[in-house]
């Protein structure tokens, strides 16, 4: 009996040995600007309510076109201090901090639930 309790042992010494090494051998991962963040990426077309920025925040765009915005926080947008214009997200947002606006589902099926992005948009799919 005294074996068995010396191989358990072992065992779960080694267990808890190889976690460890684990969590001190994964290699750090760069972070732009932690608290960076985006949402969007929003439409707006000529004859839709035009007061959802106002003052400093009013985008400096054609008003007769459409655009394809995101909301900016931490990085500076390029038509306004917190608007990015563009299909794409502003780089220097972490991927964890984009997020998308939900999308009404429908009754049974969603086919975009909005939340979070799991593939960065910003680099084309392989």
């Amino acid at each position: 009996m005294t074996s068995f309790f010396t191989r358990l042992t072992a065992a779960a010494l080694l267990a808890g040995a190889a976690a460890l090494t684990s969590l001190a051998l994964t290699p750090a991962t760069a972070q732009a600007d932690p608290d960076a963040r985006a949402t969007g990426p929003f439409t707006w077309c000529p004859g839709q309510y035009e007061g959802f920025a106002s003052g400093s925040e009013r985008p400096n765009w054609d008003w007769n076109t459409c655009h394809t915005y995101w909301w900016s926080y931490g990085i500076p947008g390029n038509v306004s201090p917190s608007v990015w214009e563009g299909a794409l997200p502003p780089a220097g947002v972490p991927l964890e901090n984009l997020s998308r606006p939900p999308v009404n589902c429908g009754l049974f099926y969603c086919q975009d639930p909005g939340g979070r992005y799991t593939v960065d948009p910003r680099f084309p799919a392989p």
